[in-house]
Formats: structure tokens, C-alpha cells, sequence
């Protein structure tokens, strides 16, 4: 027996709490290292008669201390032996083998899909043909039909998210195509071309249209209910950030094909314009490429990486307003001095489009044009993607859908003046569509151009603006902070939109032309318009109140068409505004916007703090609905 043992033998039974019929035995703490084990604090020792325990007895459990056995290494081995490994091996074998049935299935199903939708276009133009068969070009027509279901139903098997986002496209492909087979079919019963059928291409175009047209309205309602539903943003989440990333980096190529085709064509175009129109004409489509690209590149790559964003805070409207003013002068001065000075008007004319609409954001972000209290909860990450979604979804949804209309409408008056009864080719149909202007009266002009402006126009953009808001929107945003983004969302377009239009043509008075132009565009239509569908979106998705929602919706799509009919009035001077100066038109007009861009920046203020009175209650931040774009990245608190 050792000196401790003789110690501890000496010491009467129960003497300092222990007990001399217990051993000190090896503990492992719930806290200690893996393997690690540690004494008892007051071991004891066992009188010698007493056997040495097995050793899966050497441990006791003894709160707080978990107590392990110490099993020795060929038990270890094998009991470690025993646990079976097989099911995730099977697991492993089983998710790459649906792995790649998911992308066979795919593949499979988008190339049977294409290949319907070919010949279904192919049996199309065949009914349109006098020497073609009917029946057999209507057989074609059933067999796409079929193997197109077929499709659609493997792509749902086995990849729904990606049949989704195919079927909307498809919907896309199904309503344009209906679209143009309605617009088409009366004008290919008023040509009388040799080896057309104009009745038979009237009725089966008049059919197949409103069948495809129906189709693609179904195919559509029911993606863009799947897309608002927040199972489809985390299906989406994992390809987000890398499909925005890729598309900002095409844009950003493409923008520059696009620079060096301008400035070789301008080189090589000769004196018909001048220098100065075509530096800003250049600058202004560089911008249209460049600016959503640099964002959706560098905020989809920084979100990959998971990154944080600093909260959104601009400087007061004030000082904005003070610099856009000096902008706004120098360039004028410039512009119409005897020879205009060609150089700074580039960056002159980005900053004169892009500083309204900052000034505009920063009163509705402070409540107030000057320093104020900012909104809290938003991220420069938040913001920018507002700015650049509008700048490409709510752009290319415009001018695709509006030049659709436009062009529908032209051939529909061009139909009813006659003006395709002695086409014969195809030449002759665009010569009478490029000959418009000549064929068609002034009153039909002017009907033409307030249906694409006043009813097309409204919709189409303020929805394709307020998307990037949707695709934002968290459910701890609160109304001021969708106010917000919407604004941001409107000024990217109003930018895009007055870095365009106002581009200074000797058609519209030459280099003069462009301060006029810079001021009147300077009016907060897109902002406040935008500023308020978000506030809509919030309703629709957060506030759980959809029939506000299209009130909203409806008031800003009203406003927008009577801002556009008062334009397209003023242009075809009609209503006996024709009996009127050029001078006192001008002023009629500038009255006008004066009057109607002063209301607006004075509603954007008092909007913004009445929804911060009503967003004063706490909001929980809850992150399980974050947009894909967002990440976690050092969200500020709500207010």
C-alpha cells in the first residue's frame, strides 16, 4: 500500500464525506477533452478482499460529471466495427444517380420541347401555302402538341424548378406568338399573293392564335403565382447569385461590343452627325450596359462570398439638388455656344440624368430634402439591386412589349386603310409598315401613338419597375423601407430613360435642345410611381391586403397614362392646339410639368413620414424569407 493509501486507510469510515468501500476510479467530464479523463476530486480505497471490477464497471455516473467507460482497443475497434457504414454509401450512390436522371430528364425534355415548338411553327406556315396539305400540316400540329405535354411532364418529373422557369419562357414564346398571329391573319386576308391561301391562313391564324394566346395567359398566371410564393425563392436561392453574377458580366461585354461598334460606325459614318450628339448618344448606351452590369456582377459575386453590405444612406437632397443645378448650367452654357464643346459633356450628361432621381430618393429615404432621420433596415446591396433589376427586367419588358403593340397597332390601321391589297411578297408588307407614316391620316397617327403610350406603356412599365421590389421584399420590410426601394427602382429607369431621350438631335433643335430636355425629364413620375407599386407589392406580400394592392397599382398606372396622353397630345398638336404658337405651346407645357413635378416632390415627403408613423410599432426580424440576393450580410435593425 502506498503513503496515500496508508493515508486514507488510517482515516476512520465517512471521514471528509468519502466512503472507504469505494476506489478511486477514472471520470471523463461532460466538458473535457475527447479521451481526456480526471481523478475524483476525494478518491477513497478499497479494503484488498475486494475483487478489481470488470471493466466496463471502472466508471459510475455521478452528476454533473458523465462517467465513460474505458473500453479497451480491441473492444473499441470492435464495437466501431459493428455501426453500419452501408446506408450512406447507398445515400451517396442514390443522390448522384438522381443527380443525373434529374439533368437526363432535362436535357431530354428541352430538346423534345424545342423541337415541338419547330414544328409546330412549321405546320403554321404550311397551312398559310395553297400547295400544302391541310390535314397532314394539322397532323404535324396535333403530334407537337402531344410530345410537347409529354415534355412539359418529364421536365416537372424531374426537374420542377427548372421546368418552371422553362414554362415561363414558354409562356413568353405562346402569348407573342398569339399576339402576332391575330395581328398577322387579317392583313394575310387582304394580300393576294401567288401560293398564299388567304382564307384558310385567316381562319387557321385567327384559331391557332387565340388558343396560343390563351395557353401562354395560363402558362403565365400560374408561374408568376409559383414565383410568388416563397417555397420558389429558396428553390431559386443556390443559382441567384451565380445567374445574376453571369448576366451582369454578359451585360457588361455586350455593353462594350456595343462601344466599339458606335465608335467604328461613327468614324466611318462621315459628317450627317455632329461630334457632340454622338459622344452623349455613346455615353448614354455605355451606361445602358454598364451601370446594372458593374452592379449585378460585383453585388452577386460579394453575396457568394457572404460578404455584408453597409446600411443605405445618402446625403441630404439639398446638397443634390445644388450640384445637379450647377451640372444642369455648365452643360447648358456649353451646349449652346456657337461651337459646342464636345469633351465633358459625357460625364455632364450622366450626372445631369442621375442626379434628380438621387435627390428624389434621398428626400424619400430622410423624409425630407434636408438631413431629416434616414430609414433604417436598408443595405447599399438592397438598394443598388433595386436600381439595376429595373434597369434590365423593367427595360426589356418596355421596349418588348410596347414594340409589339406599337407594331400590332400599325399593321391592324394599315388593314383598315386597304394598304396590303396589292402586296405581293413579303418586301411589299414591310415597304407599306415602313410607309406608315405617308399611308396612314393624322387622326390615325395620333390613335396609334396614345394606345401604345397611354395604355401599353403604363402597365408594362410600372410593373416591370416594381419587380426588382418584389424580388426584395423580406417579411420584416416594412412599408417606408419599400417605399424606399421602389424609389430606387424609378430613378434607375427615369435615368436610363433621360440619358436616352434626351440625347440632342438636330430634328428636336439641335444641341439647344438638350438643357429643355434635361429639365423636363428632371419630374419625379418614375420615382414616385415606382415608390408606390412597392408600397402595393408590401401590401400584396406582407400587409396581407391585395385589394389596396391594386388600388395603388391602378392609381400610379392612371397617373402615368395621363402624363403620357398630355405628351402625345402635345405633340400632334391636336384639339385645336395646332391653332396655337410654337412659344405658347411650350409654355403650356412647362406650366404644366412645373405645376405636376411640384406636387410630386411634395408627396414624396409627406408619404414617407406617414409610413414611418405607421411602421413605429417593433418589427421582428425574422431571416427565414430573405431574398436570394441578400444574404445575411449585416442587416441594420428595422425602423
Amino acid at each position: 500500500m502506498t503513503n496515500d493509501a496508508a493515508q486514507h486507510a488510517a482515516q476512520p469510515p465517512g471521514a471528509g464525506g468519502d466512503s472507504a468501500l469505494i476506489r478511486p476510479v477514472a471520470v471523463h467530464r461532460a466538458d473535457a477533452d475527447v479521451g481526456g479523463s480526471v481523478a475524483l476530486a476525494h478518491p477513497a480505497v478499497v479494503p484488498a478482499v475486494f475483487p478489481r471490477p470488470a471493466p466496463f464497471a471502472d466508471s459510475i455516473t455521478m452528476p454533473p460529471v458523465a462517467i465513460a467507460p474505458r473500453w479497451p482497443k480491441f473492444a473499441d475497434a470492435a464495437f466501431a466495427r459493428q455501426e453500419p457504414r452501408w446506408p450512406a454509401r447507398r445515400r451517396a450512390r442514390r443522390s448522384t444517380s438522381r443527380r443525373a436522371a434529374t439533368w437526363a430528364g432535362a436535357v431530354v425534355g428541352t430538346t423534345v420541347l424545342l423541337a415541338c415548338l419547330i414544328a409546330a411553327a412549321a405546320s403554321v406556315v404550311a397551312l398559310t401555302q395553297s400547295d400544302r396539305s391541310a390535314p397532314a400540316a394539322l397532323g404535324v400540329m396535333a403530334g407537337a402538341v402531344a410530345f410537347g405535354v409529354f415534355a412539359m411532364g418529364l421536365l416537372s418529373v424531374s426537374a420542377r424548378a427548372y421546368a418552371r422557369i422553362l414554362c415561363s419562357l414558354l409562356a413568353v414564346v405562346l402569348i407573342t406568338t398569339g399576339w402576332l398571329m391575330l395581328t398577322l391573319a387579317p392583313a394575310l386576308r387582304q394580300m393576294n399573293t401567288v401560293g398564299l391561301a388567304e382564307y384558310r391562313a385567316f381562319d387557321e391564324l385567327l384559331g391557332f392564335g387565340v388558343l396560343s394566346l390563351l395557353a401562354g395567359i395560363v402558362l403565365a398566371v400560374a408561374c408568376v403565382r409559383w414565383a410568388l410564393q416563397r417555397a420558389a425563392r429558396r428553390a431559386l436561392a443556390r443559382w441567384s447569385r451565380l445567374l445574376g453574377s453571369a448576366y451582369g458580366v454578359a451585360l457588361g461585354i455586350s455593353g462594350l461590343l456595343v462601344v466599339f461598334t458606335l465608335l467604328f460606325a461613327g468614324a466611318s459614318s462621315g459628317p450627317d452627325t455632329s461630334v457632340v450628339e454622338a459622344t452623349i448618344y455613346l455615353s448614354a448606351t455605355a451606361m445602358w450596359a454598364f451601370v446594372p452590369g458593374l452592379i449585378l456582377t460585383y453585388q452577386g459575386i460579394s453575396a457568394s462570398m457572404g460578404e455584408g453590405s453597409s446600411p443605405f444612406h445618402l446625403a441630404p437632397a439639398a446638397w443634390l439638388v445644388a450640384a445637379w443645378a450647377a451640372v444642369l448650367a455648365l452643360g447648358w452654357w456649353m451646349m449652346t455656344r456657337d461651337v459646342p464643346v464636345a469633351a465633358p459633356m459625357p460625364l455632364l450628361h450622366v450626372l445631369a440624368a442621375a442626379l434628380p432621381g438621387l435627390a428624389l430618393v434621398a428626400i424619400a429615404a430622410h423624409a425630407s430634402p434636408l438631413a431629416g432621420h434616414p430609414v433604417r433596415g436598408l443595405t447599399w446591396r438592397q438598394v443598388t439591386l433595386a436600381a439595376a433589376i429595373s434597369m434590365t427586367v423593367g427595360v426589356s419588358l418596355s421596349l418588348y412589349v410596347e414594340s409589339l403593340g406599337s407594331f400590332s397597332g400599325v399593321v391592324l390601321l394599315l388593314v383598315h386603310n386597304g394598304a396590303f391589297a396589292g402586296v405581293q411578297d413579303s418586301d411589299g408588307f414591310f415597304r407599306a409598315i415602313r410607309d406608315s407614316s405617308d399611308l396612314l391620316s393624322r387622326n390615325e397617327q395620333f390613335a396609334a401613338n396614345l394606345i401604345a403610350a397611354s395604355i401599353f406603356a403604363p402597365i408594362v412599365e410600372e410593373f416591370g419597375k416594381g419587380i426588382a421590389v418584389r424580388f426584395l421584399l423580406r417579411r420584416d420590410t416594412t412599408r417606408a423601407q419599400a417605399f424606399v426601394l421602389g424609389a430606387a427602382a424609378g430613378a434607375a429607369f427615369a435615368f436610363l430613360e433621360t440619358m436616352l431621350y434626351a440625347v440632342p438631335t438636330s430634328a428636336a433643335g439641335g444641341a439647344g435642345s438638350w438643357g429643355p430636355t434635361m429639365l423636363i425629364r428632371a419630374g419625379g413620375l418614375h420615382v414616385i410611381g415606382t415608390a408606390v407599386v412597392g408600397l402595393a407589392w408590401w401590401y400584396a406580400v406582407n400587409g396581407g391586403r391585395p385589394r389596396l394592392a391594386w388600388l395603388l397599382f391602378a392609381l400610379v398606372v392612371l397617373n402615368h397614362a395621363a402624363w403620357n396622353a398630355f405628351a402625345t397630345v402635345l405633340d400632334a398638336r391636336i384639339f385645336g392646339l395646332d391653332t396655337l404658337s410654337s412659344r405658347m405651346v411650350d409654355i403650356i407645357a412647362y406650366a404644366v410639368i412645373a405645376v405636376v413635378s411640384a406636387g410630386y416632390i411634395v408627396a414624396i415627403p409627406t408619404i414617407a413620414r406617414r409610413l414611418r408613423r405607421a411602421d413605429a410599432a417593433p418589427v421582428s426580424r425574422e431571416l427565414g424569407a430573405l431574398a436570394p440576393w441578400l444574404g445575411d450580410g449585416g442587416l441594420p435593425a428595422a425602423g
